[in-house]
């Protein structure tokens, strides 16, 4: 989903995270070993990328953004991604 979309509130910049991170849960396998969450700052936008590839972007570790819930599965970790959202709004 390679479509630019730019966040024009924490509510949707929340909800575009989370749906990249359930993308990255689902087809973890097809991303290279050192992707990282990769996000820019004036757009707040996303994308799971290799670091050389995002030049002035922040990174944070994909680990970060994925917890186990209650059966053991790996979701989306929700605390961490509003965490991240409130840096950017």
């Amino acid at each position: 989903d390679m479509n630019m979309k730019i966040n024009k509130d924490i509510k949707s910049y929340i909800r575009d995270l989370t749906s990249l991170v359930w993308d990255y849960v689902r087809y973890r396998a097809s991303f290279p070993a050192n992707t990282v969450l990769a996000v820019q700052r004036e757009l707040a936008y996303n994308i799971f990328e290799i670091p050389e590839n995002c030049r002035g972007c922040d990174f944070y570790a994909p680990n970060l953004l994925v917890t186990r819930n209650a059966k053991g599965a790996d979701v989306p970790n929700r605390k961490m991604i509003r965490t991240i959202a409130n840096r950017y709004y």
